[in-house]
């Protein structure tokens, strides 16, 4: 039978310090993209890169949570423009007119 000996913290420290920093790549790989879609009634749908739906906003103010990377954020009908927003490191500020 072997027995450890040692220092058992060392183990529990090195576990809780993998455990912080996977909780901060995941913290820094979403950010916050804020802003406001005008015009009051517009409809607009936020895609990724891959062209799948990640959000759906009303007109008005928004803020909302996207991992880093490029999205197109869609303006509905009647309307047909289309604006890039790149979610950075940061939070981002985007305002979207469909009118």
């Amino acid at each position: 039978m072997q027995y450890r000996t040692g220092r058992p913290w060392l183990r529990v420290a090195a576990a809780v310090g993998v455990v912080a920093g996977a909780l901060i790549l995941t913290a820094a790989r979403a950010d916050i993209v804020q802003g406001t879609v005008t015009p009051a009634g517009a409809k607009v749908v936020i895609k990724d890169g891959t062209g799948k739906q990640v959000s759906e906003l009303a007109g008005g103010q928004f803020q909302v949570r996207l991992p880093a990377g490029r999205f197109t954020a869609e303006c509905q009908p009647p309307s047909q423009k289309k604006v890039q927003i790149f979610s950075l490191a940061q939070p981002t500020t985007v305002n979207i007119d469909c009118s």
